[in-house]
């Protein structure tokens, strides 16, 4: 009887886990989209909708991706850059709702807003994570993925991204070369006129 009981147990979690699979819009990309699925779930999202709004989360994701591997900012620095990212993503998506919808992403970005005024002090989010061959690799991906981000614009590219090479030519820890800072120090001037 037990094993009849779990069987039959086993048998619907697997029904349930499939149901959101079935009613997945053909077109997205295979595999969990974890923010596209909670906008929805909350908004009821057409399927037009979601393809539309799920290459705007990936192109979120492609610069969230490599600001989390960045160990040069404070832990501030980074959840300001971090709240930054999440609010354009969520205006660009924004313009693909109705106004019923927009409702409940006016209280997500508000939500987004409030969550990033959270944050410390201290220097690196994992100051123990192994260190690239070479010190400017995470600088280097960051800098490119938020140059490569359309959501931002042009001047918002240049302030985060001259940010971001402050925060590594100013870390102790990257142990960069005289070329390598001569380097950053020539596009800090350059992003700073």
């Amino acid at each position: 009887m037990k094993l009849i009981c779990f069987t039959m147990m086993l048998a619907m979690c697997a029904t349930a886990q499939q149901a959101p699979e079935s009613q997945r819009c053909e077109g997205i990309p295979p595999g969990r989209h974890a923010q596209l699925e909670r906008m929805t779930a909350a908004m009821k999202l057409t399927c037009e909708q979601q393809l539309k709004i799920e290459p705007l989360l990936h192109d979120e994701e492609s610069v969230t991706k490599p600001l989390l591997r960045f160990t040069s900012f404070f832990d501030q620095q980074r959840s300001e850059v971090m709240t930054k990212i999440k609010m354009v993503a969520r205006r660009q998506i924004k313009s693909q709702l109705t106004p019923d919808q927009q409702t409940w992403m006016d209280q997500d970005i508000e939500n987004v807003a409030k969550a990033g005024k959270a944050g410390g002090g201290k220097k690196g989010a994992n100051a123990n994570a192994p260190t690239s061959a070479d010190p400017l690799a995470d600088e280097e991906s960051l800098s490119k993925a938020l140059m490569a981000y359309s959501a931002l614009l042009p001047e918002e590219k240049k302030a985060i991204v001259l940010s971001v090479k402050k925060a590594a030519r100013n870390d102790s820890r990257l142990h960069l070369t005289a070329e390598q800072q001569k380097k950053l120090d020539s596009e800090i001037l350059a992003l700073s006129e």
